[in-house]
């Protein structure tokens, strides 16, 4: 049970349980079921805790010993009391309808943030090239607008791995734009 609960604070994962962990020669999975406690019907606002079924979800997360891991999570589904409407348990980790935890989204970003393609990220995180594009594109940046005149420099530098280096630079307001 302790190593379980090493898991479980390796993964940060709170008010989960880790049932079993099948480690695989290409996969990982971690078997979890989620501490029961009661959640507001999204019709009524009736408060419940009856469950009505349970069914199995497979989750991808964040790679572990650069394997692909997946949790496993029971998932439960309520029924309300008072107006009869079934509704899944919200997760802190899962957004609706995803089948990736926002841990492994935040993965993806960061590995974004550094000078990586969207196809070496996407082997890294075991997801498709598709799949990085659309959360790509889920961030908001600020999109700069161009000065009226820019200046592209080229100079020997041996920073970054490579041997020449490009400047763009607002020669009006002398700033370095990239």
């Amino acid at each position: 049970m302790l190593k379980y609960n090493f898991i479980n604070n390796l993964l940060n994962l709170k008010d989960v349980f880790v049932k079993n962990v099948v480690n695989r020669d290409d996969f990982i999975e971690i078997f979890v079921e989620t501490k029961k406690k009661p959640h507001v019907c999204p019709v009524c606002g009736y408060t419940t805790s009856k469950v009505h079924d349970y069914r199995k979800q497979r989750i991808k997360d964040v790679p572990i010993q650069f394997k692909k891991t997946f949790i496993i999570l029971r998932k439960r589904r309520l029924v309300c009391s008072e107006c009869g409407k079934r509704f899944y348990e919200k997760l802190y980790f899962l957004p609706r309808y995803h089948r990736m935890t926002n841990r492994l989204s935040f993965f993806i970003i960061n590995e974004l943030s550094n000078v990586n393609s969207m196809k070496h990220v996407s082997l890294k995180a075991n997801v498709s090239a598709h799949t990085v594009k659309r959360i790509f594109d889920t961030v908001s940046y600020t999109a700069y607008s161009l000065p009226e005149v820019i200046s592209i420099d080229e100079f020997k530098g041996n920073s970054g791995g490579s041997k020449y280096h490009c400047i763009l630079v607002d020669p009006v307001n002398h700033k370095v734009i990239d």
